[in-house]
């Protein structure tokens, strides 16, 4: 979690112990419907700062804009809520995000690596 705005920190630990978060691909297949991804965004060359995103994606991952530009689809997630993943699928699923949180961008502005929080599957 080294590198992390204080937010993100505590929405990670608010996750728990079983979150990891790894770098995907910023394509199509970064993420399956009710994942969680993390990045900064870049609104253009002086036009704000690259804060980072949480976001829940959704059906479809990615489509693309009339301009051409390839669009990550999906709902801003608070960071000031107290999740758990359990909780973030069952938003998902019982389509209760706020329709005013639905987001689409550019994968060209996202700065830096695409990154993936998942459940770690403890094996015993």
């Amino acid at each position: 979690m080294k590198g992390f705005s204080k937010e993100i920190r505590i929405f990670l630990r608010n996750l728990g112990e079983e979150a990891t978060v790894t770098v995907v691909p910023k394509t199509q297949s970064c993420a399956y419907p009710g994942e969680v991804l993390l990045f900064r965004y870049s609104l253009g060359i002086g036009k704000g700062s690259r804060s980072y995103r949480i976001f829940l994606a959704t059906e479809p991952i990615t489509k693309e804009a009339r301009t051409g530009n390839l669009l990550l689809t999906g709902f801003k997630v608070p960071s000031d809520g107290e999740y758990t993943f359990d909780s973030l699928m069952n938003l998902y699923n019982d389509k209760a995000l706020p329709k005013e949180n639905y987001r689409t961008y550019k994968l060209k502005n996202i700065y830096g690596p695409l990154r993936k929080i998942k459940k770690e599957v403890v094996k015993e």
